[in-house]
């Protein structure tokens, strides 16, 4: 039977050497909370990694274009830890380690789970990088909880624990939005839509360095609950004028308080130097909300 429910991204964040039956058990407890817990707190948990939602792209530092498309949009992160560190990123110790960086700075949820199974001594290059490994999770025990799992079973329980006290902390600030007694309203607060331009230099087939820019339609959430059923249009677009987003077909969905979404925009020679985008979405009140504001080309 449907039901409404709030989609939360839950990062699923791992070096290279952390084994694949241990992302298919959080992948499978995610499911089972799911089935279990969704429908009665009105949260779905849906795993996001770098390995299947990912997109190609040149130009920037590798980690900061995950950040951009997967790892600043979640709303809480599962990082896991076999023998390895990572490979350093240039800001960080791995690319593991930046991302609980940018999540735990951003005030998200993020739980360090480290699989402390028997295995063979390592020698050689693998034990120096075990000591990499080693000297990181003592210098995040000093700020946070790490945990370890020795099997499966216990690898469960911390994820549904996890979950729980996540979900549970989400699911009270927006019943915490909802009860707040009404006052005047601030004509900042809302959905508002802005473009972002992205320049990178590529070499054409002649070796010849091209500026390639890529626009995003960027709809930002000011306010202090999440917007649900955000939808957009472009208002007076002029005749012949061609302005368009990629995107798939009805609402976009919910966007957290002070998170955002991005969207490709696509723009060409005949496209207009700007827009007005109207914004239409419901707030945590069931109120239907209207923000429009100009976009520049």
């Amino acid at each position: 039977m449907a039901y409404p429910t709030l989609a939360l991204h839950v990062l699923i964040s791992a070096p290279g050497d952390v084994p694949t039956g241990d992302l298919a058990v959080i992948r499978r407890t995610i499911s089972q909370w799911n089935l279990n817990f969704g429908r009665v707190v009105g949260l779905t948990a849906l795993p996001v990694s770098w390995t299947e939602h990912a997109v190609a792209e040149f130009g920037e530092r590798p980690q900061a274009v995950l950040n951009s498309q997967i790892v600043e949009e979640a709303d809480m992160a599962i990082a896991l830890f076999y023998d390895r560190l990572g490979t350093p990123t240039g800001v960080a110790e791995s690319g593991t380690a930046e991302e609980i960086k940018v999540l735990v700075e951003a005030g998200k949820p993020v739980a360090v789970l480290v699989n402390s199974a028997p295995r063979p001594p390592l020698n050689g290059p693998a034990l120096s990088e075990r000591q990499r490994l080693a000297n990181y999770l003592d210098e995040l025990r000093t700020k946070a909880i790490v945990l370890e799992y020795p099997h499966a079973a216990e690898l469960v329980g911390h994820l549904n624990s996890f979950l729980s006290r996540a979900t549970g902390q989400f699911q009270q600030d927006v019943q915490s939005s909802k009860n707040e007694t009404p006052q005047e309203e601030d004509p900042s607060v809302g959905v508002w839509p802005r473009s972002e331009v992205r320049e990178n230099m590529k070499s054409d087939n002649k070796g010849r360095l091209r500026t390639e820019r890529k626009w995003s339609l960027v709809l930002h959430n000011t306010s202090p609950g999440p917007a649900f059923d955000v939808d957009f249009a472009f208002i007076d677009l002029p005749e012949g004028a061609f302005l368009r987003v990629a995107r798939e077909g009805g609402p976009l969905g919910t966007i957290p308080p002070g998170q955002e979404i991005r969207l490709p925009l696509i723009v060409t020679m005949g496209s207009p130097e700007s827009v007005d985008c109207e914004v239409t979405w419901t707030d945590t009140a069931g109120s239907a909300r209207t923000t429009r504001a100009t976009v520049r080309i």
